[in-house]
């Protein structure tokens, strides 16, 4: 079984933005922060939460408006992204409602790590003087029971994923994602080289 990671497209589209004050207003001064180890939200996030994609990047992010992103610790999809995912990843998050300039829309709240299945192959995993990810390995046995899962040792930054999540999103067509099979890759040594288009 392929395991990849997980990277949104910035180079061509835009970056999500959520309503500050209806994120304030519901999870008071933690604000939806999926940054730091996944914990749910289902019991806090109780209203169609309002995003967009206007671009305040800066320049740093493109203009088009993605089917499917990961951002700080989330998942965005849209209607045809949640029904080409849900039945592969529902049991490894928590899915919330949102609208958009497009419509409708889920954001995606991974829980699954790799240490929770004892996953992590650590002596594949290498970090350098700087603390900055080298080369990183699974145990793919243990962590094939999950479709997307983070794992604590890069400090969740990353999703990974099983090769059926990245054939679901190629397989629609999805646009905003790509991909890496070098699991311990710099974002723009992947980007560059190793990412696949879609």
């Amino acid at each position: 079984m392929a395991l990849y990671t997980m990277y949104s497209d910035f180079d061509r589209f835009a970056v999500i933005g959520y309503d500050e004050k209806q994120i304030i207003s519901l999870c008071g001064s933690d604000r939806f922060n999926f940054i730091g180890a996944p914990k749910p939200f289902k019991d806090i996030l109780t209203e169609t939460l309002s995003i967009d994609f206007t671009d305040d990047s800066g320049g740093l992010a493109g203009t088009v408006i993605p089917e499917i992103q990961e951002y700080s610790g989330r998942m965005f999809l849209n209607e045809k992204a949640y029904h080409a995912l849900k039945d592969i990843i529902k049991d490894d998050g928590e899915f919330f409602p949102v609208t958009y300039e497009k419509g409708a829309g889920y954001i995606f709240n991974p829980l699954r790590l790799a240490e929770d299945v004892d996953g992590l192959d650590v002596t594949l995993c290498i970090k350098n003087e700087w603390g900055d990810i080298e080369n990183m390995g699974f145990h793919e046995k243990r962590v094939s029971k999950f479709a997307i899962f983070k794992t604590e040792f890069e400090t969740y930054q990353n999703f990974y994923c099983r090769e059926d999540v990245k054939d679901a999103i190629e397989g629609a067509a999805l646009k905003g994602m790509t991909f890496t099979s070098e699991l311990g890759a710099e974002f723009g040594m992947a980007q560059d080289q190793k990412r696949s288009p879609n």
